[in-house]
Formats: structure tokens, C-alpha cells, sequence
């Protein structure tokens, strides 16, 4: 079960004004301010300190301040926040998904040693260097003495960190966990993701335009609270929103381009509703991963198709990499976020900037209404990681 959800993003910070500007058709892409020469959604300058405290933020790098904000976000909603006179909750742990992890500090650290020479490297800045130190981090600062695991799935990360929490809670392991995903821009993820995926000039991301000239990288954190039904009732907490099935399928293609044929996605969609124990037809919204790529959005929207069939052209969708762009490693937590508002809602948000235009797939500039309970989220990548969650609106 969900039962809070705590996210950072180019779209602001907090739930709330996250969901205000998806839901004002905002879009967050501009020229950045901080790294030359590049068009993306990034998140302003911010002060840590404002959400944690002074204690400890000197030896947080940018991606574990972002990781450990939507950490304490999500607790406090939750009501779990740790009191940190205490030894921290056993029972409650981290999990979350990320493409590049903390890469500038691993770069800088590795960096300054080939160059001052290995006397002269800063040891502060040595547990920076494993991609897994913004979890640890975040675990070291919320007291969460649980399971603390990052998972690296390209851009499904997040969407399979949601996917990992959920079957550690099923199998009894955990009492509460934090579940999502989190990524940091800086030069080396930036570099990283040209190599994969052209930049828009335009600096509008378009996905499933026609006239689409790419995404716009961008970062943040977005984490849901998940707990059994069980522990959501003894803590008198009402849930939102009940994971209902994933799936996910490594097809493999080019290292820099999508198979358009679509069949690892589409097969990732049909695990998720099987496990889910419903039909195509029963889902009320897809929330997409389409940011513009011009052959991703080919893929994804092929493999809708094969899903779908006719019935396509009557499932409002959503791709809100319009909004907050590739965010990579939190995009999967991002679009999870995004669904889980549109069902309470009852209500797609509109895709940033999207042009009205005949096509088989119903988008639209403007938040669409939709009956059902159950929401599809995608995230796919070229590297061949495809992952669909099901999710349900809760209802006792």
C-alpha cells in the first residue's frame, strides 16, 4: 500500500507543488544556469539545510541532498519520521532506483588523486564513491536501520526500486519502506546521456510529436512510503494507493537506440496486467514514458498498440517528461508519483506543450477525466530495460 509519497523536482518541491504545476501544463525545461551549453529541467540552487537541518549536510554531495529532502518529505507525510535520540526503526529501510549515482564525486575524488597523487585526496569525500552512497546517506541521517539497496536499471530504475520494496514487504522482510528513485545532473551524467539520446536545440520536449527533437535531462527525487495493509491499519493510516503488478522484460537492441518493434515493452505491460489478474481494458490511464526521443516514443507508442488495440484511442494518457524531463533514475518514481495523483484525482494531467493533432493516441494540453481505479506506468530505455506497474486507487 501507499500511503505518502515525498518528492523534489524541477517542478518544485513538495507534493503538492509538484502536482499544481503537472497540473497547470508547466513545463520546467529551460537553458541551464549552472552546466554550458545545455537545455534541461533542472532544480533551482537550493539549501539543504531548510529540510535537514545543519547537522551532517557538509558531507552530502548534490544527488544524496536531493535523495535525503524527498526522504524526509515522505516520512514526516507518513507520520514514521525517527526520533534521532533513538537507535532508528529495524523495520523500516530505503530502496531506490538511479541511473549514474553520485558519478561527479566519484569523478572529482578519482580526479584529484591521478592528479595531486593519492596523499593529497580528500578521505571526506571517499564514501561519495560508491553509487549506492546517497542511499546510505539518506538511511544514515532518517535513522532507517531497514534494508538499504539501490537498484541501477537504466531508466526503469525507479519503477523497479518500487517493484524490489514491494515484494520485500510481501515477503514479510520489512514493515515500511521508502521506494522510488533519485538523480543528480552534473557533467558527467550529462555526457553520459548524449551519448545515448540527442539533446533537444529547441529546448522543448515534445513526446509523441511529430516534429520531436529530443528530451531535456533532468533530476530530483521522488520516493512513495510503502507498507503492508496490516501496518498501514494499526498506525491508523488510510492508504492511497495499492501496487498491483509489475513486469518487465531486457530487450536489448543498440546501446543508443530503441528497437521500435516495441515487443519487449509490450510484453513488459502484458506481465504487469497478468500479475495484476486484470485486462487491457480495465485500465483507466497510462502515464508514459515517452520524453520526446524520437525513436523511444516510436517504440513505447507501438507498443501501446499491441496492448491496446482500438481501444487505445479511448485511454487518456499522459507523458510527463514534458513537465519535468528525463530525470532519469527518478523518472520511473516520477511517473509513479504522477499516476498515483491522477487516479485520486480522477483526472490525467495535461503533457506540457503538447500540440492538439490527429493521432491514434489520446493526449491532450488539457487535463482529460477517466473512470477506473487502475493506472498503467512505463518506463523504458534504450539499454533494453522495460518495466510496467500497475496500480490501483484504494478502496476498502
Amino acid at each position: 500500500m501507499v500511503t505518502a509519497a515525498g518528492v523534489i523536482s524541477a517542478l518544485g518541491a513538495g507534493l503538492e507543488r509538484f502536482s499544481c504545476a503537472l497540473y497547470d501544463g508547466r513545463s520546467a525545461a529551460a537553458p541551464s544556469t549552472r552546466l554550458p551549453d545545455l537545455n534541461a529541467a533542472e532544480i533551482a540552487e537550493f539549501d539543504p539545510r531548510e529540510w535537514l537541518g545543519n547537522k551532517g549536510i557538509r558531507v552530502l554531495d548534490r544527488g544524496a541532498s536531493l535523495l535525503a529532502i524527498a526522504s524526509r518529505m515522505a516520512l514526516c507525510a507518513s507520520g514514521l519520521t525517527q526520533d534521532l535520540a533513538d537507535a532508528g526503526d529495524p523495520q523500516l529501510g530505503l530502496v531506490c532506483g538511479t541511473v549514474f549515482g553520485s558519478v561527479h564525486s566519484i569523478v572529482s575524488f578519482d580526479w584529484s588523486g591521478l592528479t595531486d597523487g593519492p596523499n593529497y585526496v580528500n578521505p571526506m569525500e571517499f564514501p561519495n564513491t560508491v553509487i549506492s552512497s546517497p542511499a546510505g546517506h539518506a538511511a544514515i541521517k532518517h535513522k532507517l536501520r531497514g534494508v538499504n539497496t539501490t537498484v541501477c536499471a537504466g531508466l526503469a530504475s525507479g519503477l523497479h526500486a518500487i517493484h524490489y520494496a514491494a515484494e520485500f514487504l510481501r515477503f514479510g522482510r520489512a514493515r515500511a519502506l521508502l521506494a522510488g528513485g533519485f538523480e543528480e545532473l552534473c557533467e558527467e551524467a550529462v555526457l553520459g546521456f548524449r551519448k545515448s539520446e540527442p539533446i533537444s536545440e529547441s529546448c522543448r520536449p515534445r513526446p509523441f510529436d511529430p516534429e520531436r527533437d529530443g528530451p531535456v535531462p533532468g533530476e530530483g527525487a521522488g520516493l512513495w512510503v510503502l507498507e503492508t495493509e496490516d501496518s498501514a491499519r494499526q498506525r491508523g493510516r488510510v492508504p492511497w494507493l495499492e501496487v498491483c503488478g509489475f513486469g518487465c522484460v531486457q530487450s536489448a537492441y543498440s546501446s543508443q537506440e530503441f528497437d521500435v518493434h516495441g515487443y519487449g515493452a509490450a510484453e513488459a505491460i502484458q506481465q504487469a496486467l497478468i500479475h495484476s489478474g486484470i485486462g487491457p481494458e480495465q485500465i483507466g490511464c497510462v502515464i508514459c514514458s515517452a520524453s520526446g526521443s524520437r525513436s523511444g516514443d516510436e517504440m513505447e507508442a507501438i507498443a501501446l498498440e499491441r496492448v491496446f488495440g482500438p481501444r487505445l484511442a479511448d485511454v487518456p494518457l499522459c507523458a510527463p517528461k514534458a513537465a519535468f524531463g528525463e530525470a532519469m533514475g527518478a523518472s520511473g518514481a516520477f511517473c509513479a508519483i504522477t499516476a498515483g495523483i491522477a487516479l485520486q484525482r480522477k483526472m490525467v494531467p495535461p503533457t506540457a506543450g503538447y500540440l492538439v493533432q490527429e493521432s491514434a493516441l489520446r493526449l491532450s494540453n488539457k487535463a482529460v477525466p477517466f473512470s477506473g481505479r487502475y493506472a498503467l506506468v512505463n518506463a523504458c530505455g534504450c539499454d533494453g530495460n522495460n518495466a510496467s506497474l500497475v496500480i490501483r486507487l484504494w478502496k476498502n
